[in-house]
């Protein structure tokens, strides 16, 4: 029986699950895991790197330029598959040039745990394989005893070896405690905020099936499930922080979470390098922050139809939400290749004022160190033609006490404005500026929010962060954002200007179809140029 005083796991709860639920749930319970854990997944296909970005991203960069997770260490975290055996085949050839380092003592082979490292940074099957120093927990001795140490007071957790920046959670579980699943999670995110860590965890499979408090109903963490929505979808469970906040955040292709979940950590793990391979981002303290990480991996997911946060859709109040992701798929379909470009886009700064002119391109991002109580930070964009989509997401972290009896969580609001002669509008309401999506994201009890709007009219635009009236611990805000096609046409490296570089890409490539061809006949001619030398900018 476990009480809250006590840190130790029954397996019974796991074990006891329907069998219908348990043949598809390779994600386990502490210190027992399903059997359907031990089939092997499948190296990613050509599919898998088409639908996340990353062959787009392959063939934008060229290959000498592609990050590859180098220089970044991970953490696994697995439950056992048998007793000792929770780790990785490290004899498998995918697995040639790695390191692992056991956290536990040694370990055995689990099939799960191969499966996972295969996407996480197998050499062939991971979109990063330049990943070699690999941690290996077991997931019950990393929730008790040597790392998280839940119920142990005001012992904080342990540090994460030198250079491991990405946890990775394909498990799930519970101490069957309200209190001590409360005390696990919020030391989770006590960490990840310490550390500058950023885990992805997966949620439970099976469309409909019961949640479960461990790991992925924390604040900080991106929770991971899948791209067809055969995965848990529920509320916060009663008793734990957070009620009625609904996960995921993120999902991505696989047969089942557990493997899911390392495509997204892969992912970090080359946006991670990319701020050291890129001059503008090498320079920058707040690029390689675990939560701006996170901001612009969701901020550039791929919507798909259907997808909702379920904003009103007509009448005064047209284009609010209070939900600011899908019930379902959160911030959709991971995109590597829109992530990218959104942190390439290089940090640029809100103001506390209005911005009398346009302060920020059309992807980018910023790492607001404070917002004060009941003040707002703007930024300024031009779309100089109808943009068909713009997805702006901010988020934050929840400042949790050192005894972990307690936290606190800024309440920030996201808006989208129309800037008339008089000043600033609100698009709320508005029927004739945007087809569709939402330009006010106004949850209550999320660390997250999000405008994602269709179909947006040319013209000048400010977005606005707000942080409400409270007395919570001050974090810093992480935004980023991403839009389609507002740059003046000739902008051909999406800096908003048409000026020399824009010319060399163009003589670049004369003679042959591609982006410069401006005119849309297939090739880039004197047609093409008149049309740049039209519209340059300087």
């Amino acid at each position: 029986m476990t009480t809250e005083n006590s840190t130790s796991y029954t397996p019974s709860a796991c074990s006891a699950m329907p069998n219908n639920l348990r043949s598809r749930t390779p994600l386990c319970c502490l210190g027992a895991l399903t059997a359907a854990a031990m089939l092997a997944g499948a190296p990613a296909s050509a599919d898998v790197f088409d639908d996340i970005g990353f062959t787009a991203l392959k063939a934008r960069l060229g290959v000498p330029n592609l990050p590859t997770g180098a220089g970044y260490g991970v953490g696994q975290v697995e439950a056992e598959e048998s007793p000792g055996n929770y780790g990785p085949n490290t004899a498998n050839p995918e697995f040639s040039g790695k390191t692992f380092v056991p956290q536990n003592g040694a370990f055995g082979n689990s099939g799960h745990a191969t499966s996972v490292g295969l996407a996480l940074y197998g050499n062939v099957s991971s979109i990063a394989p330049g990943i070699t120093n690999i941690s290996v927990w077991n997931a019950g001795t990393w929730a008790t005893t040597s790392f998280l140490k839940t119920n142990q007071g005001a012992t904080p957790p342990a540090f994460p070896p030198a250079g491991m920046r990405i946890f990775n959670h394909s498990w799930i579980g519970s101490f069957g405690s309200s209190f001590l699943d409360n005390d696990a999670l919020r030391r989770f995110d006590f960490e990840q905020n310490r550390d500058n860590v950023l885990a992805v965890v997966g949620t439970n499979n099976g469309a409909g099936s019961a949640p479960s408090a461990l790991v992925g109903y924390g604040y900080h963490a991106l929770t991971v499930g899948l791209a067809n929505g055969q995965h848990c979808n529920a509320i916060t469970p009663t008793g734990l922080d957070g009620q009625l906040r609904r996960k995921p955040d993120v999902v991505a292709p696989g047969s089942f979470t557990s493997f899911a979940t390392p495509i997204v950590g892969s992912v970090a793990a080359l946006l991670f390098q990319t701020t050291d391979l890129d001059a503008g981002l090498a320079g920058n303290p707040n690029a390689d922050k675990a939560t701006l990480i996170k901001t612009v991996l969701l901020a550039g997911t791929t919507h798909r139809p259907g997808w909702t946060n379920n904003p009103v859709s007509r009448g005064p109040t047209r284009g609010q939400t209070s939900t600011p992701l899908d019930p379902l798929y959160g911030a959709d379909l991971v995109n590597v290749d829109r992530s990218h470009y959104i942190l390439t886009g290089q940090e640029q700064n809100g103001s506390a004022a209005i911005p009398g002119n346009r302060t920020i391109i059309d992807r980018g991002w910023d790492w607001i160190p404070t917002i004060a109580s009941n003040a707002s930070v703007y930024y300024r964009f031009t779309a100089y033609d109808e943009t068909d989509e713009v997805s702006i997401l901010a988020s934050w972290n929840r400042s949790v006490g050192t005894t972990f009896a307690n936290f606190t969580l800024m309440d920030i609001d996201l808006y989208l404005h129309k800037v008339t002669g008089a000043g600033i509008v609100s698009l709320v309401g508005d029927r004739g500026t945007f087809a569709g999506g939402n330009v006010s994201s106004i949850s209550t009890i999320d660390n997250v929010e999000h405008l994602y709007v269709t179909g947006l009219a040319a013209g000048d635009y400010v977005i606005e962060v707000k942080r409400k009236s409270g007395a919570q611990a001050t974090m810093p805000v992480a935004l980023a954002w991403f839009m389609t096609d507002t740059g003046p046409l000739g902008d051909l490296n999406d800096d908003d200007h048409v000026d020399a570089e824009d010319l060399a890409i163009l003589l670049g490539g004369w003679g042959i179809d591609g982006p410069a061809n401006l005119n849309g006949d297939s090739i880039v001619d004197a047609l093409d140029l008149a049309i740049l030398l039209g519209a340059w900018t300087g």
